[in-house]
């Protein structure tokens, strides 16, 4: 089943909107990104990839549920496929809460899985609260690197700080344009394959969501990837009670 719940949030985003907090850092104050390649199982388990309707990254927050971006799936003409730990799995099963548009800040979808996959150690929770100078983690299944032009659907983690917070949580990548591929210095910012895919925050010794890859921009000589923030009451109402 397929369902929207975004209709009558065009209030609700005018009052959120302005609800970014901290300030936003110069190019002068973010860190170099750094990054690596892991195989799909060898960190993070719980990241898997979406293989159709298209390449996108989705996270396990339940058992049975995995977060992706509305973009990701709204398209959908049969059931959604998920590389998973145990195989392909495929799911009909799809509530939306944003239309998935080019700068809905709402871009959030559930995928709900027919059985589970793997044990609740490997469910990842979402964080409280996300400022300019927190430091994260980008993981994603896009393009890894202009060396390996088809290197879709290798996961990728990759460090960066949080540049800004408005509607979106922002990234910067200074000095990188927007390419088909992304070269190997940009892989702690995001490009085609890693939308749907979580920002990841260190809380104590866990890793907690607290973004959701929505897109990306240029600015200037450098990207700015955008994610979904999971800190706004509507986005974080929505997956709270949905999860199964």
């Amino acid at each position: 089943m397929k369902h929207f719940l975004g209709v009558w949030l065009s209030v609700v985003f005018a009052i959120s909107s302005l609800l970014g907090c901290g300030k936003k850092l110069g190019e002068d104050q973010l860190p170099s990104p750094s990054s690596r390649l892991v195989s799909a199982n060898q960190s993070f388990p719980g990241i898997m990839m979406i293989t159709s309707p298209k390449i996108c990254t989705a996270t396990l927050i339940g058992r049975y549920t995995l977060l992706t971006a509305a973009h990701c799936v709204n398209q959908a003409a049969g059931p959604i496929s998920i590389r998973t730990p145990r195989g392909i799995q495929q799911s009909s099963d799809i509530l939306l809460l944003g239309s998935g548009i080019e700068g809905d800040p709402y871009d959030l979808a559930l995928v709900y899985l027919p059985s589970p996959v793997l044990s609740d150690q490997e469910v990842l929770s979402m964080a409280s609260g996300v400022n300019p100078g927190d430091n994260v983690l980008v993981v994603g299944y896009g393009c890894a690197s202009s060396e390996a032009p088809n290197s879709v659907g290798t996961k990728r983690l990759g460090s960066n700080m949080v540049s800004d917070v408005n509607e979106f949580i922002e990234v910067s990548t200074p000095g990188i344009q927007i390419k088909a591929v992304a070269g190997p210095e940009n892989r702690a910012g995001v490009c085609f394959g890693d939308s749907g895919g979580p920002l990841l925050k260190q809380v104590g010794n866990r890793w907690m969501v607290i973004g959701v890859v929505h897109g990306a921009y240029n600015d200037g000589p450098g990207q700015v990837s955008q994610f979904v923030n999971l800190n706004d009451s509507n986005n974080r109402r929505f997956v709270s009670q949905y999860v199964r």
